[in-house]
């Protein structure tokens, strides 16, 4: 809108400087006052369209310039209006097209002038349409590039933009699958216990009410441990900004922990571990006691009540974990979140899982994380 306005400013001007130069008979020969005031108005009304239609306009003022200089007529501001439509058909038509109608507008205007006054074939004002339609090209093509080069900055914001808003958008989808995935180890585990200890619990007290006190006990502490966990994670989720939970993630360094609570559950555990133990990278070492922990929780809750066999192995690079028990009737290897989690705990980590039957109609779930050797201070 502001450049369509300032295109008919520039419009009425140079009308009312061709009427008035044909009024005050200044640089015109023999043209009529009528006909004059009519090429001011018809160089008005070109100018005003040449943004609308920058080729027709070009047309009708370059045969009208050919017709006044047959004529022997001098227009001096008329070639305003073959400027104005060279710059806007240059904007929007290509290169060659701009100059080539640069070049033949101004062969015309050279060719009538000279047919008039051969003489001055060569002289300056009559290679001055040259001039004036060269210039118009070359300044719509600094404007076209400069709004091109506008543009492609514009587009490269637009797109930066895009990226950081769809980053946001995959940490925060990271973030609450790191949060579910600890919801689901925590709370699954803790309540799988804490159900056990409840059957216990109520069978004691229908037998042998003093035998309830452990499991009850038990059931305290495991609900404990899980509004602990809970307060944790609800406390990183209030926190402003990436800042890191101030309470450490869990480790191996808490797997006897871990196992002996399954065991006070009620649950027979075989662990074994071979090779020389080392710390594993954080990420690694989160993942060795989130996946042992759900794969204790779906053999207690989904095995044959058989014996549970852990086995951690360190081997050269990496660290072998193998947590086996006696399939039940309804253990499946794609059941419910818990293997998908822990897939996506080792792949996180730079780990595999594979889980599913053996031949011997056990079920076991084999993860490999790396365990590279840390260097001694």
């Amino acid at each position: 809108m502001r450049a369509w306005r300032a295109n008919w400013v520039v419009a009425v001007v140079a009308g009312l400087l061709s009427a008035g130069g044909a009024v005050s008979g200044l640089g015109r020969h023999r043209i009529p006052l009528e006909i004059d005031l009519l090429s001011a108005a018809g160089m008005t009304l070109a100018i005003g369209l040449s943004p609308l239609a920058p080729l027709a306009v070009l047309l009708v003022v370059t045969g009208a310039a050919v017709a006044y200089q047959a004529a022997g007529w001098d227009t001096p501001l008329l070639i305003l209006a073959m400027v104005a439509a060279l710059y806007h058909l240059t904007l929007r038509y290509s290169r060659r097209v701009s100059w080539t109608a640069a070049l033949l507008c101004g062969t015309f205007w050279w060719a009538t002038s000279a047919f008039r006054a051969p003489e001055q074939l060569w002289t300056l004002p009559a290679l001055s349409s040259f001039a004036w339609a060269g210039l118009a090209v070359a300044y719509a093509e600094s404007v076209r590039n400069r709004r091109a080069y506008v543009a492609e900055v514009e587009d490269r914001a637009r797109r930066a933009e895009q990226s950081r808003e769809d980053e946001v958008r995959r940490r925060v989808a990271e973030e609450r699958l790191r949060i579910a995935r600890e919801l689901h180890d925590v709370v699954a585990h803790h309540m799988a216990v804490i159900n056990v200890q409840a059957g216990a619990a109520v069978f004691a007290l229908s037998r042998q009410p003093a035998a309830a006190e452990p499991p009850l006990n038990h059931i305290r502490r495991a609900s404990g441990i899980v509004l602990k966990e809970l307060a944790a994670i609800v406390g990183l989720l209030r926190q402003p900004g990436d800042n890191e939970p101030h309470q450490p993630q869990p480790g191996l360094d808490r797997l006897p922990e871990l196992l002996e609570s399954f065991t006070a559950a009620g649950a027979t555990i075989e662990f074994a571990q071979v090779g020389d133990v080392r710390p594993l990278p954080a990420a690694g070492n989160l993942a060795a006691y989130r996946i042992t922990q759900e794969a204790l929780t779906n053999a207690r809750k989904h095995g044959d009540g058989g014996p549970i066999r852990v086995r951690f192995s360190y081997q050269r690079d990496r660290l072998q974990l193998e947590i086996s028990n006696g399939a039940g009737p309804s253990r499946t290897q794609e059941s419910g979140y818990g293997l998908i989690g822990m897939r996506e705990r080792a792949a996180a980590a730079g780990g595999a899982v594979d889980a599913a039957k053996t031949e011997k109609d056990q079920f076991c779930v084999r993860v490999s994380l790396p365990a590279p050797w840390q260097p001694e201070e």
